[in-house]
């Protein structure tokens, strides 16, 4: 244990919460201090990190148990190129790590907290729009890459296992994908696509690229992209 963290356990929970508070301009910070001790951690993780969403997010969302972790980095974390359906990578420069880190990984999104269950009943088909699936508001985060926007979005389903998405999932034995999730550990999602969940009027660019993406995870977690062809028209 080093000395600066040595000080700091001899302070009560409630004077360190009070530090931390004054750090949540930017989420990173407790993001880094999580991974100093248990300690922080815990605090971080079921002080910080539940009242940070518990004032930003649909209480809906709040009413399942969830993981705070998760859910905290799913407000604010744009998914990354890879996790919304991405499997190459674009030519590697020495230089260019900040493209490398901060477009194709998760990272901090361009925009707003909010996750709204409208934009999820836009994305879906007409037979699931009585699941509940928030998503973030338009237009995401946006990137540039190869002569194409794409507007990367990520949400939640509420109660995943009882939605109707998951029964035609699960009972039409759909095949994993290797696309991994943004926001929990499962290395593996589902693509919304080719299980026919998606509204139909979304089509294919010229190259045949689709023009929206949208993979989901055990936990409901769904990250995706549109491009050109806003979702919304």
């Amino acid at each position: 244990m080093g000395e600066g963290e040595s000080v700091f356990w001899l302070l009560t929970d409630d004077i360190v919460l009070n530090i931390l508070t004054n750090l949540e301009d930017d989420p990173r910070h407790w993001a880094r201090l999580a991974c100093v001790s248990t300690r922080f951690s815990s605090l971080v993780r079921n002080f910080c990190w539940k009242n940070k969403c518990s004032h930003s997010l649909p209480s809906d969302l709040l009413s399942d148990s969830p993981s705070w972790s998760s859910l905290n980095k799913l407000a604010l974390c744009c998914p990354g190129l890879l996790h919304a359906g991405f499997l190459h990578r674009p030519p590697s420069l020495s230089d260019d790590l900040h493209y490398d880190a901060f477009v194709w990984r998760p990272h901090l999104a361009s925009e707003n907290w909010n996750l709204r269950r409208e934009q999820g009943s836009k994305l879906l088909a007409r037979k699931f729009r009585d699941d509940c699936l928030y998503i973030c508001d338009w237009p995401g985060c946006v990137h540039f890459v190869e002569n194409r926007n794409y507007m990367l979005f990520r949400g939640v389903f509420k109660n995943f296992k009882g939605t109707r998405v998951w029964r035609t999932i699960n009972d039409g034995k759909r095949m994993k994908v290797n696309i991994g999730c943004a926001f929990c550990t499962c290395a593996q999602t589902w693509d919304l696509r080719s299980s026919f969940c998606l509204r139909r009027g979304f089509g294919y660019h010229h190259d045949g690229e689709p023009v929206v993406r949208a993979y989901v995870c055990e936990n409901g977690h769904v990250s995706g992209a549109w491009t050109n062809v806003t979702m919304f028209s």
